[in-house]
């Protein structure tokens, strides 16, 4: 009976492991995806391009917002019983209080922005630049948590900078003073500092409300992404009047069959990148998702380098390289400065169970729990602590 158990046990270690790797795998696919067809239609994709091609739907701002509408759409329908049955992502979306509906709008700013800027960014540079930039939000977090809060970091934390920092700097040695490369570089480091932001925004410094949804559940995973999306949509309608608007009237070009392709398979795998973020996040630590992230971005970066045949010279492999030395030394010291936990789950289906305060946590995981303690303390309702996190997304 015992050894019958074991072999059980063991079976279903390798089944979890092999559905892990496979949602690790299809993550990554989806990532690259996302970003490349992304550039395929913001901008002609490469420099050795004609000068006199031209993109295919050059609207960074509107194609964020398409991301947002896939999304929303995607969730809605997601729990569709009468469409999918028994297969719903979903038993159902809940009403959220007004309250809460304030918290995910405030959450949803940083979103907004932040994509934004992204899109901004691949229309302008490399895809492979804009991730290899977006590696420095370890940077970004250290820095804040030390001035703003007075973290103390380990002597390991701050040396794991210097590679990362270095790296960056000679990954974007290729970048001119054009205004397209100037433009695209601050878009991108201001992609990652708003994501930063929005990280320590959701965990510290928001005001957390003690306030419950109409129905005594907490949000699963598809009804935080259809309320923040919601959210996003509307606030990115402004940016899209404002700086998209006024260039379609003007040129006045109609889509081409390509153009609507590529925008459909763009919603698509952007939704599946952030299900699949959550579906990943829900089955292991916050240490090992850092893992698995930086693993995506070397994937993503090489997967552009030769979907475009960039052209990337010897100092800029080196500064790659650098760059992911820089990430793998932090997320080893991050695991040298706290203790492991084992993998807290979260639910794809809503629950009545009580909120789980790790898992809470996995949706803005980027900085150690000790910088988090020492940041802000603890409160004494423990509901009431945790409610803001939960509106909290995965990392970019």
């Amino acid at each position: 009976m015992q050894s019958a158990g074991v072999a059980s046990d063991a079976r279903a270690h390798a089944s979890s492991g092999a559905m892990l790797a496979l949602l690790c795998v299809l993550w990554y696919l989806s990532s690259a995806l996302s970003s490349n067809t992304s550039k395929g239609l913001l901008s002609v994709g490469h420099r050795r391009a004609d000068p006199a091609e031209r993109a295919l739907f050059p609207y960074p701002m509107t194609l964020t917002l398409v991301h947002f509408v896939f999304v929303n759409v995607f969730c809605y329908l997601g729990t569709c019983r009468s469409l999918l049955r028994s297969y719903t992502l979903a038993r159902r979306l809940v009403r959220i209080s007004w309250a809460q509906q304030r918290e995910v709008a405030q959450i949803s700013v940083f979103n907004v922005v932040g994509h934004a800027l992204s899109s901004l960014a691949i229309s302008r540079v490399p895809v492979s630049m804009v991730h290899t930039i977006k590696a420095l939000s370890p940077l970004f977090t250290v820095l804040s948590y030390v001035y703003l809060f007075n973290v103390s970091y380990s002597s390991q934390i701050y040396v794991s900078l210097v590679p990362l920092m270095l790296g960056v700097v000679l990954a974007c040695s290729s970048l001119s003073s054009s205004a397209d490369d100037v433009v695209g570089f601050a878009a991108a480091l201001g992609s990652t500092f708003i994501f930063v932001v929005q990280n320590i925004y959701s965990k510290n410094l928001l005001k957390p409300a003690a306030v419950q949804t109409a129905a005594p559940m907490k949000l699963d995973k598809i009804n935080i992404m259809f309320y923040s999306s919601a959210w996003s949509i509307v606030l990115m309608l402004p940016l899209c009047i404002y700086h998209d608007i006024p260039r379609m009237a003007a040129q006045a070009r109609p889509l081409t069959l390509h153009a609507l392709y590529l925008l459909f398979a763009n919603g698509v795998v952007h939704f599946a990148q952030n299900l699949l973020a959550f579906q990943v996040l829900a089955h292991v630590s916050p240490v090992t998702y850092s893992i698995a992230n930086l693993f995506k971005r070397v994937f993503v970066i090489l997967i552009a380098i030769v979907w475009f045949g960039q052209s990337v010279t010897h100092m800029q492999w080196v500064g790659i390289a650098l760059t992911f030395l820089g990430l793998y030394l932090y997320n080893q010291a991050k695991i040298g400065t706290q203790a492991p936990r084992e993998a807290d789950t979260l639910p794809m289906h809503e629950t009545r169970n009580p909120i789980s305060r790790h898992a809470l946590l996995h949706l803005g995981a980027r900085e150690d729990v000790q910088a988090q303690a020492r940041a802000r303390p603890r409160l004494a309702n423990f509901a009431s602590d945790t409610a803001t996190r939960y509106f909290s997304l995965p990392p970019q």
